[in-house]
């Protein structure tokens, strides 16, 4: 009972869940709606405007700002950011921690075949996707994985001290999705799943919801968490806690 009261203080104020803005955009053949708490701090630039709606034919796609981060080639819906502050003393300058929500647009590789709808055929390939960006010699970058360069740079020190180089002590791994679970807001499913270190090995968090649109093109709605200081535990159960309020208002229904 007393951790629970407590929770607040040793979280931090994060999003504002008493003043909520509705919005929406449109998805191909979709409509997605949700609500956003208060208390926001984008960082986006000011002049950066989002769509309203995406064309999901090919030959419209890339008149987007299409974007293009680690495996994922994307379109860009809606972005906001959150810190998590305490008080002055805690952290840098009260700073405990943020977190952010990534809404995007995701144009599917052709490796595996996807199926509006099908979150079986959305798992199978994001589990192959994954795979080949992180744990491949070479990635669809041209660039070795980032786990499979890890493991290297561990198992072959010498090589890397002859480079000039300190090889690392441990061996830390971008931790892939170990569990996809299938979770429903508002009567639509979604595949849920986890990434701690996406990109680069490291503490923090990305949380996923994905859809299916097409057979072509898959939505995501992604939070991306860190802790600065304190209990990192309490605060990611906190920030996820906040996510699924979120995903709480999302509505996802054909036009």
């Amino acid at each position: 009972m007393i951790k629970q009261l407590m929770k607040p203080v040793l979280t931090g104020k994060g999003p504002d869940f008493s003043k909520l803005t509705s919005k929406e955009c449109g998805l191909g053949d979709y409509r997605l709606r949700y609500k956003l708490p208060g208390n926001a701090l984008s960082n986006e630039r000011p002049n950066r405007s989002k769509p309203e709606r995406v064309n999901l034919r090919d030959s419209l796609f890339d008149s987007y700002n299409v974007e293009h981060d680690y495996n994922r080639t994307f379109v860009k819906m809606d972005f906001e950011l959150w810190n998590y502050k305490g008080n002055y003393f805690q952290g840098y300058f009260g700073k405990l921690g943020e977190m952010s929500i990534d809404i995007a647009v995701n144009r599917a590789e052709a490796h595996t075949v996807i199926r509006e709808s099908d979150l079986d055929s959305l798992e199978s390939y994001l589990k192959k996707d994954y795979w080949e960006y992180y744990e491949t010699e070479q990635n669809k970058d041209g660039k070795p994985g980032a786990n499979w360069e890890a493991r290297y740079e561990f198992e072959h020190p010498d090589e890397l001290i002859a480079k000039g180089y300190i090889p690392p002590q441990r061996l830390v791994l971008v931790q892939l999705p170990e569990v996809y679970e299938k979770v429903c807001f508002n009567d639509v499913n979604w595949l849920h799943y986890a990434i701690r270190g996406e990109g680069i090995p490291g503490p923090r968090y990305s949380y996923y919801w994905a859809y299916p649109l097409s057979n072509e093109y898959y939505l995501t709605i992604c939070f991306r968490m860190s802790s600065e200081v304190g209990n990192e535990t309490m605060r990611f159960q906190r920030m996820l806690e906040d996510a699924k309020r979120i995903m709480s208002t999302v509505e996802v229904s054909k036009c």
